[in-house]
């Protein structure tokens, strides 16, 4: 149940999903759909995912990849030396941090699974609530895992997702209270997702936003109240 602190237009957010689902020729976002499906590996999405966190893509495949020319299989950073593997991805920034999180996600993969694979097994839900569990992933992490290692349809909530939803006015507050919120009513979520990204990236950039190519532009209370738009 939403509680006062916790509004939603849902009108708005319809009406922005529908004006997606009308838009979809905008951005590649079948083509890139289709290729992430075709190439699923979960321990390699889990491991990739936790590189990404507070760094960009480019940084975070170069750090992947001179991951996966070290370990083919990533299982093995288990039982390798630290200092190697933090000099391997130390690209992508908080390399111990990061390391951390990733030895601590394999082991409770292989503690609960006989193949890391049987977590989509789980259905959506279930698996949600655990690899939420393990320290170092969070819902937008998580959602991440479960559509490119699962096949899930996912909504995962980062930078540029958020932005615009905070800007057009669908809900306010953190990334974890819009995914909350939001993902609930959306159905078509992946969809979505890769949109608002692409989108973020070319028109609802955080600076000098290009308001007047927008397609949101006439539901969106940030280019009505701010004099930044282009």
């Amino acid at each position: 149940m939403t509680t006062a602190k916790e509004k939603i237009n849902i009108k708005k957010l319809q009406k922005l999903e529908k004006l997606i689902s009308e838009n979809t020729d905008a951005y590649p976002i079948r083509e890139f759909i289709e290729n992430k499906k075709s190439h699923k590996n979960l321990v390699d999405i889990i491991v990739k995912t936790i590189l990404s966190q507070n760094t960009n893509d480019r940084l975070r495949d170069l750090a992947f990849s001179r991951l996966k020319s070290e370990f083919p299989n990533l299982l093995k950073i288990l039982n390798a030396e630290d200092q190697k593997v933090i000099e391997l991805i130390r690209i992508c920034g908080l390399p111990q941090i990061k390391l951390e999180r990733i030895k601590n996600a394999l082991r409770r993969i292989l503690e609960e699974f006989r193949n890391p694979d049987e977590l989509c097994k789980m259905g959506k839900e279930k698996a949600f609530l655990f690899l939420t569990s393990i320290r170092g992933i969070g819902p937008k992490s998580a959602e991440v895992i479960l559509f490119f290692g699962c096949g899930f349809d996912a909504f995962p909530v980062d930078t540029h997702v958020s932005r615009i939803i905070r800007r057009i006015g669908i809900v306010s507050g953190s990334r974890e209270k819009i995914f909350k919120l939001c993902s609930p009513h959306i159905k078509n979520k992946i969809l979505v997702h890769v949109f608002l990204i692409h989108h973020g990236k070319k028109i609802c950039t955080a600076r000098n936003p290009k308001c007047s190519l927008c397609i949101f532009k006439n539901m969106c209370n940030f280019r009505a109240e701010s004099k930044l738009c282009g």
